[in-house]
């Protein structure tokens, strides 16, 4: 295993273990090496993440999920938004981080059903903070007044994660921040509702921070 470490499977042994029927472990493992390499946004690899989306083991999915966030365009997102109806939340949390990136109106809806908590006495609402908050940061990227609305509405999650997400699209959204009190947002909606989204910002997808690293931590 510590071998393994050093020496990664090579792009063979990658496809091979991608379609190994005997051992989800491999097949996660395959996929995510692939989807990690240069050419694993090459139409063959793009067609293995979407033909393994439904594999039975959930940690396969999830992998196929994120590759096509990685690789797929918009006609993958299909494929990815029915992903946000699956049972484990793992999977449904990496399909709205993957509709982070491909834009879509087709998402808007099912991104504002899973942004929205369960309420009580009801059977509907998406239960993981994790999804509702990656759903909120993915409809950052709508300028509708529904958008609006429902991530106004989130502000009033128990989670603050989520309500820090819907906070950062509401401000990307019409260039302002109110903070997290939803009443704010009300009263300025209603008093600009002609003119939402004129101080649009730019949408950013996860941008990227490396970090402080090993060496530059190092004190001579």
């Amino acid at each position: 295993a510590l071998v393994d470490s050093f020496v990664p499977p090579s792009p063979g042994e990658a496809a091979r273990d991608t379609f190994n029927p005997f051992d989800a472990d491999k097949r996660r493992n395959g996929v995510a090496l692939l989807s990690s390499a240069p050419y694993g946004g090459e139409e063959v690899y793009v067609r293995t993440y979407r033909t393994l989306i439904t594999d039975d083991d959930a940690t396969v999915r999830a992998a196929c999920v994120r590759a096509l966030g990685l690789h797929g365009t918009t006609a993958a997102a299909e494929l990815i938004i029915a992903r946000l109806e699956d049972r484990v939340s793992h999977v449904r949390h990496e399909a709205a981080q993957a509709l982070q990136k491909i834009h879509t109106r087709d998402a808007i809806s099912p991104l504002m059903a899973h942004l929205r908590a369960p309420q009580p006495g009801e059977t509907t609402g998406e239960e993981s903070a994790d999804v509702r908050a990656a759903c909120a940061y993915a409809l950052g990227q709508y300028a509708e007044a529904r958008v609006y609305d429902a991530l106004v509405g989130a502000l009033n999650d128990n989670d603050f994660s989520v309500v820090h997400a819907a906070r950062q699209s509401l401000h990307t959204l019409v260039g302002y921040d109110l903070g997290n009190d939803a009443t704010l947002w009300i009263i300025w909606g209603r008093k600009n509702e002609d003119n939402l989204f004129a101080k649009q910002q730019k949408y950013t997808w996860q941008p990227f921070d490396r970090g402080p690293t090993f060496f530059d931590n190092v004190q001579f």
